[in-house]
């Protein structure tokens, strides 16, 4: 399909870099562009070429184009290149043509606590890899073993150049307020969320959460679960159960919060469409902590709790983990600005917050959303650290749970993850001294 074909890979961000790497394997002639300059000094392989510069004429020459997740649709590059009808594929479409086992999963929230979940599951029978929106993109995956099962964490930036994109089993954990910087609207994210199933046949498979009506509107296998409704996996005398069959009990399950059961339950159906014993299911289950940075317990010091869930990047991310904790907290809310309406937090969070610090670049923004919570704004996450720790009495829970975004002062969530350890860490040594 593109041997001889001119490619243009644009956007050499992890992503981009294995997507040219396929794209030589199957002899296209591939070139590389990116609007940041720096990247493009050290080419992925030697036989690709550089471009430092792009114009209309350039555009017109090429057979394919392949987008990396940060490139906009309203780019001019992409703009001409649809005018001219010129083919547009995400990176993540290029590698399922590719790719003979996969299964994908997409969602505003849980996404790679599931797809974990379910490769951990999967590996009890098969060879099975986490991949995609997880920094180890589908097109490695496909190069460096094609017989085992893709297990795909799918993004809405992603799913915008997914034509053909048609996994053997796909769902949509959720669909939440978020990305409306670069999405605009609820409708459109909502519509890109929904390519994930545009492709199914009636030989694949829907898993289906009954309880927020997400749902295919094709002809396909479908796989349901609930808390609440009559599904082949439910909620049962404090047990999760496969039709008639025991799962697991809540009580042996180390992930908490409602979220995660909706999330083990997805996870669960997965590994029953590839035949995993329910014995392995419960043993992957049991065994299973969870994501760094989400709903991460840091430690305890002079009796206070310190929680790390950086990766919490909007309202309901954030909501669900103050669900998940116990007794009174003091919640460090701020970041990045998103265009999320944060009075849709404090309409639900509970009264046991008993403080707010927000800092970054919207605090001013939340701080204007609050009608009922004790609230001070903060500088930074540093500041805020040291003043939640000022008022925190035994039993309180400091949690880092932002919100939103965290680009106003680290490069992602990891490292404003470490930087809240980090801040632990130097508050218990402090203690001790």
């Amino acid at each position: 399909m593109f041997k001889n074909k001119n490619c243009l890979v644009y956007g050499m961000s992890i992503s981009g870099e294995w997507a040219s790497k396929l794209l030589v394997k199957y002899k296209a002639n591939v070139f590389l562009f990116d609007d940041d300059e720096d990247k493009l000094k050290t080419k992925p392989i030697k036989t690709c070429y550089v471009l430092r510069e792009l114009n209309e004429n350039l555009i017109c020459q090429f057979d394919y184009i392949i987008l990396s997740p940060s490139i906009e649709k309203d780019n001019k590059f992409v703009q001409i290149a649809k005018k001219n009808n010129i083919p547009i594929l995400s990176e993540v479409e290029l590698a399922s043509k590719f790719c003979k086992r996969l299964v994908a999963i997409t969602g505003t929230n849980g996404k790679t606590t599931t797809v974990e979940l379910v490769t951990s599951m999967l590996k009890k029978r098969y060879k099975a890899i986490a991949c995609g929106n997880i920094g180890y993109p589908l097109s490695r995956a496909v190069l460096e073993n094609k017989k085992q099962i893709c297990v795909c964490e799918v993004s809405s930036f992603m799913l915008e150049n997914c034509n053909t994109f048609s996994p053997h089993v796909a769902t949509i954990l959720n669909i939440e307020p978020d990305h409306l910087v670069r999405h605009k609207t609820m409708e459109e994210y909502t519509k890109l969320k929904y390519n994930i199933f545009k492709n199914l046949t009636p030989r694949d498979y829907a898993v289906i959460n009954l309880d927020n009506g997400i749902c295919p509107t094709l002809d396909t296998l479908k796989i349901t679960y609930s808390l609440t409704k009559n599904a082949d996996i439910y909620l049962h005398s404090n047990s999760i159960f496969l039709h008639q069959e025991k799962i697991v009990n809540l009580n042996e399950i180390k992930l908490k919060g409602k979220h995660n059961l909706y999330n083990i339950m997805c996870a669960i159906a997965y590994a029953y469409i590839y035949r995993i014993k329910p014995a392995d299911m419960r043993d992957a289950i049991i065994n299973f902590t969870g994501d760094k940075f989400r709903i991460e317990n840091v430690g305890n010091v002079r009796g206070i709790n310190f929680v790390n869930d950086s990766k919490s990047t909007n309202i309901a991310s954030t909501l669900a983990s103050v669900e998940s904790i116990k007794g009174s907290i003091i919640l460090l809310l701020g970041g990045s600005d998103k265009k999320l309406d944060f009075s849709k937090l404090f309409s639900k969070l509970p009264k046991r917050v008993k403080q707010i610090f927000a800092y970054g670049e919207i605090a001013d923004d939340i701080i204007s959303k609050n009608t009922k919570f004790n609230i001070q704004k903060c500088e930074n996450l540093n500041e805020a650290f040291d003043e939640a720790t000022k008022i925190s009495l035994t039993n309180d829970t400091i949690l880092l749970s932002p919100a939103t975004a965290s680009y106003d002062q680290y490069k992602n969530y990891i490292e404003r993850g470490i930087a809240f350890n980090n801040l632990v860490s130097e508050y218990e040594k402090k203690q001790t001294r």
